[in-house]
């Protein structure tokens, strides 16, 4: 499995934080991410024999091949163009045997500092995915959209992904980019199926 991950922090302070001292231990704890910070990853990639891209929200990283601690799943994008859908998993119903839920809303990541009201998150099922395969089209659930003139596929900025793990915590994710690099006008020449996603926790 070919994976290359860098992984940038940011964590944003509205107001001034006193952190707890922490114990001596030996054995690290894994992360407990806030509403305040955002992990990114960029230029994630999988292969066409491994075919999937498995994410641990709970871990904040990408989960070991074969693990079914994990959250989110992204496919092999076809560099050759052939791609026509984009199916991002979670891990319940058809699609894995935990019991991650989710649901799509229509905010920009940046923007949502909490689970909208009345917003109902579900299993995923491979018949009715929480995110809609569509490129294009009208369902309120699609985070990306094939762009015709250019032959793309751009993320849909106004597309947020809120997913509960198994443990009970809440995050919000989104794709940025497909692209190498994630630049900002690629052709049909760019370097695809280079995986740019942001991950933040939200209250509960």
């Amino acid at each position: 499995m070919k994976i290359t991950t860098t992984l940038f922090v940011a964590a944003l302070f509205a107001s001034l934080v006193v952190l707890p001292s922490c114990s001596d231990s030996t054995t690290e704890p894994p992360p407990d991410p806030t509403d305040t910070t955002t992990f990114a990853f960029s230029n994630v990639q999988t292969d066409s024999v491994v075919k999937w891209l498995y994410i641990s929200l709970d871990s904040m990283k990408v989960a070991d091949l074969g693990s079914s601690n994990w959250d989110v799943r992204m496919p092999y994008i076809y560099p050759d163009g052939r791609t026509r859908s984009i199916p991002v998993q979670l891990n319940s119903g058809t699609n894995g045997p935990g019991t991650t839920t989710g649901a799509v809303v229509s905010s920009r990541f940046e923007s949502l500092a909490a689970m909208p009201a009345g917003t109902v998150l579900r299993s995923d099922d491979t018949a009715n995915p929480v995110v809609s395969t569509a490129l294009s089209g009208g369902p309120t659930n699609t985070m990306f959209v094939y762009d015709a003139p250019t032959r793309t596929i751009r993320c849909s900025p106004d597309r947020t992904l809120i997913v509960k793990t198994g443990s009970g915590k809440l995050f919000k994710f989104a794709v940025t980019s497909l692209y190498k690099d994630a630049v900002s006008n690629p052709t049909m020449m760019t370097p695809l199926g280079f995986y740019h996603f942001r991950i933040a926790r939200l209250p509960q």
